[in-house]
């Protein structure tokens, strides 16, 4: 009850039952029991609809949809006991309609409510079996049949429907135990019914040996078609190793040249003059750097200046 309106829906709810089971028990409309006992199956009945109504309107409350149709059962209970109905089938009317509830809870979002239809099998189990249990003839082992087997067939029936059927997998677990248990007990109760099965009903486990036979043989089938297909690669090119020489070998490669960002410039002092007076200074300068035409280098000029002594 996280809201306020759901505890005022289960207040007035268990407050219009308490009273009316007191009356009831106390004899209080003892002259009007016809009248009260149709007064509570309409109070029921509009009970319960109000609950499958409020949860049409809002699909997220889910729950809304036990109490409606357990109200909805309790109404048709009353009305079947009023007319006389045999009280197994009377239970039967009950569980139905809890079993009704976990049904369309499942169906609303068969992906997100999976687990409705663990409580949906188990009620529905037990009321076929409060139905069998109705004719006297019935030997408890035919109902132990039903019942571990109709349990099993629940959990076989959660991975069958379940869309990613890997997440489900547990389920075959229990669905596998109670099966197990429902054989058993159904092969108990064939020599019963059928005494020229009484001395096949030492061989019943040979189906348990087919089954696992039909699995491991359906896994293997499974495993063969998922296997990647071997890829072949082609052959390297052989190359003639020296005796004692590593298998790994690395190319290497060939230094690069270095080269510098920039080239150092000479630095002369000599100033530029006309072309009329580059005669005669190209006659001063030494015969070296006249003929090869270069411009003196600074180093070289400091190297031929004369000591400043002797200027």
């Amino acid at each position: 009850m996280s809201k306020p309106s759901d505890s005022v829906i289960w207040g007035a709810v268990l407050l219009v039952i308490g009273v009316g089971l007191l009356v009831w028990n106390l004899d209080i409309l003892a002259s009007m029991e016809i009248t009260a006992t149709w007064v509570v199956v309409a109070l029921f009945a509009l009970s319960g609809l109000a609950f499958v109504f409020s949860y049409l309107n809002k699909r997220s409350a889910w729950w809304r949809l036990i109490p409606g149709f357990t109200l909805l059962a309790l109404a048709a209970v009353l009305f079947l006991s009023a007319r006389g109905a045999p009280a197994t089938w009377v239970a039967a009317v009950l569980l139905a309609g809890v079993t009704l509830a976990f049904l369309v809870i499942y169906l609303s979002d068969r992906e997100e409510r999976w687990w409705a239809l663990i409580p949906f099998g188990s009620v529905a189990v037990m009321v076929v079996v409060a139905a069998l249990s109705t004719r006297p003839a019935v030997a408890p082992a035919l109902l132990g049949a039903v019942l571990f087997g109709g349990m099993g067939l629940v959990f076989f029936l959660i991975y069958a429907l379940a869309r990613e059927r890997q997440r489900f997998g547990w389920a075959l677990v229990p669905a596998a135990t109670l099966g197990v248990m429902g054989l058993a007990a159904l092969a108990a109760y064939l020599p019963t019914a059928l005494p020229a099965l009484a001395e096949a009903q030492r061989l019943w486990p040979v189906l348990l040996v087919v089954a696992g036979a039909g699995l491991l043989g359906y896994a293997a089938l499974r495993a063969s078609r998922q296997a990647p297909p071997a890829v072949e690669l082609p052959p390297a090119a052989e190359t003639a190793v020296a005796p004692g020489a590593s298998v790994t070998t690395v190319a290497e490669e060939e230094p690069k040249p270095r080269t510098t960002r920039y080239q150092r410039s000479p630095i002369t002092l000599v100033d530029e003059k006309p072309a009329s007076q580059e005669a005669p200074a190209a006659a001063s300068q030494p015969t070296g750097a006249a003929a090869s035409g270069e411009v003196p280098d600074i180093y070289e000029f400091l190297k031929n200046a004369p000591p400043e002594g002797k200027q």
